[in-house]
């Protein structure tokens, strides 16, 4: 089938925007072969999913999670139970969120910038990872693409109402998906307004009413389950460890595959060649605003990687324990800048064999970069795929032992094992000292719950367990699970 004279035209008049829109479609490709709809429902995930799902019972939803993600997964989760559904859903979904997003710069300015800014983002194995997982980083980071964008527009003289309604609903957006993380990027927007010169009255009245609609779930969900929004930030922050600190190295450790370094997991060592490409960062950054300065558009590169900044700084001074995704929103910003002197490297220099070379240098890096972002994109999710079908495989031997709905699956994973079995989960991260019966075990028989217990892998893991009747689940891999049932 031969393309049309309408799709030649459009892409003779905007190659840029068919360019951002063929690194989306590479993008979301990339997501279903790599990762693939098969991977399984982790942990956070159930959470948010499970609030909208009618066929089980709704995990706890603790203080510091936001009811945004849940949004977004509702229009599946609410229609079919499938996973698959859900993933192919969120890989679509994501893939048009970066278009999108991104594409907000190409109404600022038309050029390479914001498809090589989008290549340089959808290349991490973060964001390959994490596009079509039911977490909110990944959205937070387009959200805030799409904000530093249309505030950049909106500080133009010919400015329409238009950009400020774009910069409302982005900001709004992220508030709604992780309301902490919109105060650090509205922060350096609404400094550059405060600067001589750069009052905006619309553009500050879109930032207020964007952090308005954004957090009004979040606070009245506040005084109905947490007495009052004062007592669930500190619910929040307790949960969370918020404080001073300093995680530079636990985000360090984190760079190659850990996908939390916080007790009881362990992070490792943090690798060479990751550091190595972290270190890069800051002088590729700089680099690229030396690049845009001269080209006169330093704020087109200065203003994203203020707000990239801003991002990190909750995370890596506020919070004791570390998480590459939660970097996702900087990496998103921080791809302008370097995206700029990429280009300045390949366009700046005189005379054919210096441009060459400086062509060579590029793509000698992109390559480097690519190789890094693949090794660990397999390295993560090979063994992650094997763990949550171990879940699945739980799950189905539970239920040829006659375990259904009312029930409580309680210990390791119980949480993604009990939501594939319609039960309620307590999932246990050690089982150290568990003596006597639990509480939420009592409460569950109390309530008339079959109750079961899940291990992958101890002989008996807990004292209590020794009354109860075990039986091993033959076949499930990895581990050496068992399951204990009351007597």
């Amino acid at each position: 089938m031969r393309p049309s004279a309408s799709t030649h035209s459009w892409l003779r008049a905007d190659p840029w925007r068919a360019l951002l829109a063929l690194v989306a479609v590479c993008y979301g490709t990339v997501q279903l072969v790599a990762a693939g709809p098969g991977m399984g429902l982790g942990w956070d995930e159930v959470v948010y999913v499970s609030q909208v799902d009618p066929r089980v019972p709704a995990v706890e939803f603790i203080a510091p999670r936001a009811r945004g993600i849940t949004l977004i997964v509702a229009p599946v989760v609410l229609v079919t139970s499938s996973t698959e559904a859900l993933r192919v859903y969120l890989c679509l979904l994501s893939a048009l969120a970066l278009y999108a997003s991104f594409a907000t710069w190409l109404r600022l300015r038309p050029g390479a910038v914001a498809p090589v800014a989008a290549l340089l983002f959808a290349s991490l194995w973060l964001a390959l990872f994490y596009g079509s997982e039911a977490m909110p980083n990944m959205w937070v980071a387009f959200g805030a693409v799409g904000a530093v964008g249309f505030f950049l527009r909106c500080l133009r003289p010919d400015a329409g109402r238009g950009c400020a309604i774009g910069l409302a609903l982005c900001v709004a957006a992220v508030a709604l998906v992780r309301p902490p993380d919109s105060l650090w990027l509205v922060l350096p927007l609404g400094l550059a307004l405060v600067r001589p010169g750069g009052r905006r009255p619309r553009v500050a009245v879109a930032l207020v009413a964007g952090l308005a609609a954004g957090w009004a779930d979040w606070v009245v969900e506040a005084y109905v389950r947490f007495g009052g929004p004062l007592a669930r930030w500190q619910a929040a922050g307790a949960a969370n460890e918020t404080g001073l600190h300093f995680s530079l190295y636990e985000h360090a450790r984190a760079l190659n595959g850990p996908l939390l370094c916080r007790p009881p997991a362990h992070c490792g060592p943090a690798v060479p060649s990751w550091v190595l490409w972290w270190s890069a960062i800051p002088v590729l950054v700089l680099l690229g605003l030396y690049a845009a300065r001269h080209r006169g558009r330093l704020a087109e590169a200065l203003m994203p990687a203020v707000a990239g900044v801003s991002s990190a700084v909750p995370y890596v001074f506020l919070v004791g324990y570390a998480a590459p995704r939660f970097l996702l929103p900087t990496y998103a910003l921080l791809a302008f800048p370097i995206a700029h002197g990429a280009l300045a490297l390949l366009e700046g220099a005189s005379g054919t064999a210096r441009r060459r070379a400086g062509a060579c240098l590029a793509a000698a890096g992109f390559l480097a970069h690519l190789t890094l972002q693949g090794v660990t994109l397999d390295k993560v999710v090979a063994p992650r795929l094997a763990k949550r079908e171990a879940h699945v495989r739980v799950a189905r031997e539970l239920r040829d032992l006659r375990v259904h709905p009312p029930c409580l699956v309680y210990g390791e994973h119980a949480v993604m094992i009990a939501y594939r079995m319609g039960c309620d989960g307590h999932t246990v991260l050690n089982w150290a000292g568990l003596n006597d019966v639990p509480a939420a075990v009592r409460a569950a028989e109390a309530a008339g719950k079959q109750v079961v217990a899940v291990d992958s892998g101890r002989a008996v893991p807990a004292p209590f367990l020794l009354a109860w009747e075990r039986r091993p689940l033959q076949g499930v891999r990895p581990g050496r699970w068992s399951a204990y049932l009351p007597r």
